[in-house]
């Protein structure tokens, strides 16, 4: 993916953040065959998802993730754990529900019946 297009994602993703009332202060992603998920991660005494990003295979555009449909069921930045799921509400225009799991710099993205396994980024 061209640098251009994730700085656009990131600025995006970050004006997103700092709106949601979560100061962000730093971007984790994870890839696998041709997916992208670019999270913005605020602190509100914790870490907290503050924004959500999709690239699917073949996309020049990222899709923002509704987090009114995401849950977060484990976000532990010094165990490097993630754990999330999202849950399409029947939005054509946004992602099949998917799942997230993280542990260290691995991850699998459960998603349509499939398991992509692909490499996680801490960046933080």
């Amino acid at each position: 993916m061209p640098i251009l297009m994730r700085s656009f994602f990131l600025a995006a993703a970050v004006a997103v953040g700092v709106c949601s009332g979560a100061l962000a202060t730093s971007s984790v992603a994870f890839e696998a065959q041709g997916y992208l998920l670019d999270i913005v991660v605020g602190d509100n005494g914790k870490p907290v998802v503050a924004s959500l990003s999709m690239v699917t295979p073949g996309s020049t555009r990222g899709i923002d993730i509704p987090l009114q449909y995401l849950k977060v069921d484990a976000f532990d930045t010094a165990q490097q754990v993630l754990l999330l799921r999202f849950t399409n509400p029947g939005d054509s225009k946004l992602p099949k529900d998917f799942s997230l799991t993280v542990r260290r710099d691995a991850g699998v993205l459960q998603m349509d019946g499939k398991r992509l396994a692909g490499r996680f980024s801490w960046g933080m």
